[in-house]
C-alpha cells in the first residue's frame, strides 16, 4: 500500500497539470484569438516550465484535441443512452454529426485550426485515438447497434465503419468552412450520411 500510494499523488498531480493547461488555454484562445497565442504564453500564464507544456501538449492543437475529448466525454454516457432509444442508424448519424457540428459553430476559429491538423495526422496515417475517443465511442456504438439490427453489413469490421462516420464528420466540417455564409446543415449533414450508408447498408442477402 506504501508504494502505491505515491503514484496515486503523482497521477493525480499530472492530471491536475493537464487540467489547467486546457483551462489556460482555451481562456487564453478565446481571449486572444488562437494565432496570437503561442506554447510560450501558455505556459507563462499557467506558470509552469515551457518544457512542462511540451511534456504534455507538443503542439496548441493538440490542447483543443483534448478539450474536446473531456468535453465529449463528459457528455458520452447519456448519448450513448439517447442513441440506444433511436429508430435506425440513419436517425443515429445524422444527429450524432448534429452534435458534433453545434460545437464546432460555437467556437468556428479554434476547430478550424484542431481539424486541419486532425486531418494532417489523417493524411499520415496517424491518429490521435484521445483526442477522439468520445466520438468514436459513439460511432462504434453506432456500428453495433445498426449490425446488431441488421441496417449494417455484418461483413465489415468495426474499425471501417467508424472511419465510414468519421469521414462523413469531415466532409461536413470541411463543407461548414470552405462555404459558412451558404452552408446548409440539414442538407449536408443528410448528403453525407447518404454516401456513407451507400456502402455500409445492409443489402438482402448479404451478411
Amino acid at each position: 500500500m506504501e508504494r502505491t500510494a505515491p503514484a496515486s499523488r503523482v497521477e493525480r498531480k499530472k492530471e491536475e497539470t493537464r487540467l489547467k493547461i486546457v483551462a489556460v488555454a482555451m481562456s487564453l484562445f478565446k481571449a486572444r484569438g488562437f494565432d496570437a497565442v503561442t506554447m510560450e504564453s501558455i505556459a507563462a500564464e499557467a506558470d509552469i516550465a515551457k518544457g512542462t507544456l511540451y511534456n504534455y501538449f507538443p503542439v496548441k492543437e493538440a490542447i483543443v484535441g483534448e478539450y474536446i475529448r473531456r468535453t465529449f466525454a463528459g457528455k458520452c454516457g447519456e448519448r450513448v443512452a439517447l442513441l440506444r432509444v433511436m429508430p435506425d442508424t440513419r436517425a443515429r448519424l445524422a444527429w450524432v454529426l448534429t452534435e458534433l457540428l453545434r460545437g464546432i459553430t460555437s467556437q468556428p476559429g479554434i476547430f478550424q485550426k484542431y481539424f486541419v491538423y486532425q486531418l494532417q495526422n489523417t493524411l499520415a496515417l496517424h491518429r490521435d485515438a484521445d483526442a477522439n475517443s468520445g466520438f468514436r465511442l459513439l460511432t462504434a456504438e453506432i456500428a453495433a447497434l445498426g449490425q446488431a439490427n441488421g441496417d449494417l453489413r455484418g461483413d465489415l469490421p468495426g474499425d471501417i465503419l467508424v472511419a465510414l462516420f468519421e469521414f462523413a464528420f469531415l466532409e461536413v466540417a470541411r463543407e461548414f468552412y470552405q462555404a459558412p455564409e451558404q452552408f446548409r446543415a440539414d442538407e449536408t449533414i443528410g448528403r453525407c450520411v447518404d454516401l456513407c450508408l451507400a456502402g455500409a447498408k445492409a443489402n438482402p442477402g448479404r451478411p
